[in-house]
């Protein structure tokens, strides 16, 4: 970002990015692999985010498709604090598909809200998380909603053995995260649910440093102008996968394939495989999280297709079924159990 002749050689060796090569991918694109430095990226996680995707991000037609992750110093390659294993060590689920849902909609009181988690629990639901849109409402405040949600987890266990979990939404103001984070975990939550592109990556990639025993599912909100086009941005499966490990997302939700986005089956596969792959990227594989079009009657095909190793989230359909939540879950629930045996 300065003319020629004001770089002196050395910085023109030591510090500018080099072309490793150049070919042509299509009509009107080419493919470029790029080198940079390691010493330009220093030890701030924030600056190896800037390198990526920093002022290059403004041009039109540039779209970053692959990162060769083994070329990273290893102090960024911490990743998920759970992971998969984790993630089944603490619901005790060794094998199957684990299935997710949300609480919603946003204007409930926290009873109410308590009212529709105990209703998945006692049907089976493996995680209940918050809805998205859930904050810190009139109606239903953070740390209010927290309390009694993880009450009618703990309620449902009681009647039924089956441990669910309830993940709220910690995403908030600065320093507020953190805050919400370490209640979460004091009150008994299972995890917690974070908007990295509001609360930005490093702040994910610093909670799952702390040593907190809560995993983190990371919700797409925000990103999706990262990923929508095909000429720019980033590729999804770069972007929810491999950046969103690296940054200790231990569940990556994305929009699935026949929903009301616009993501195909292929992307979903590239997606669930970047999530699970350890030797691209040399970390604890996290759990693909599937939303947006997964419906009771489309489970079994998606189970078969995206494989065990998947958390399905589902959502209007249970809300929709005639004979209720906790019977529509407690479907959902042998169903998977069922798979799991055959």
């Amino acid at each position: 970002e300065l003319p020629d002749d004001v770089l002196s050689p050395d910085i023109r060796e030591r510090a500018i990015g080099k072309v490793v090569s150049l070919k042509r991918a299509a009509a009107g694109s080419w493919k470029a692999v790029l080198r940079f430095p390691e010493e330009n990226a220093g030890t701030d996680f924030t600056q190896l985010l800037n390198i990526l995707y920093g002022n290059v991000s403004l041009f039109g037609g540039v779209k970053i498709t692959g990162v060769n992750w083994s070329a990273l110093p290893s102090r960024f390659l911490t990743g998920p604090q759970f992971g998969i294993p984790g993630v089944r060590k603490q619901l005790g689920e060794d094998q199957r598909g684990l299935i997710c849902t949300a609480l919603k909609p946003v204007g409930l009181t926290s009873d109410e809200l308590a009212g529709i988690c105990y209703d998945f629990a006692l049907g089976g639901i493996d995680i209940v998380k918050d809805d998205h849109g859930l904050s810190n409402q009139q109606k239903s405040g953070f740390r209010e909603r927290v309390t009694k949600c993880v009450k009618a987890v703990r309620k449902a266990a009681d009647k039924t053995g089956h441990r669910a979990t309830y993940y709220p939404n910690i995403t908030a103001d600065g320093s507020e995260t953190l805050r919400r984070y370490e209640f979460a975990h004091r009150e008994g939550a299972g995890g917690v649910l974070l908007i990295p592109h509001l609360c930005s990556l490093s702040i994910m990639r610093e909670l799952a440093s702390l040593k907190l025993p809560l995993p983190i599912m990371a919700h797409p909100a925000f990103s999706g102008s990262y990923v929508l086009s095909p000429e720019n941005g980033l590729s999804p499966e770069l972007l929810y996968g491999y950046l969103w490990r690296l940054s200790g997302a231990d569940f990556s939700i994305y929009p699935n394939a026949g929903g009301r986005f616009s993501f195909s089956e292929a992307q979903c596969k590239a997606i669930n495989k970047s999530c699970r792959d350890t030797e691209t990227l040399p970390l604890k594989p996290s759990f693909p999280v599937p939303g947006g079009g997964v419906q009771r009657q489309t489970l079994p095909g998606l189970l078969k297709s995206y494989g065990p190793d998947t958390v399905f989230l589902i959502g209007g359909s249970l809300y929709q079924h005639p004979k209720g939540i906790t019977y529509a879950s407690r479907e959902i629930s042998e169903l998977l159990h069922a798979d799991s045996e055959n």
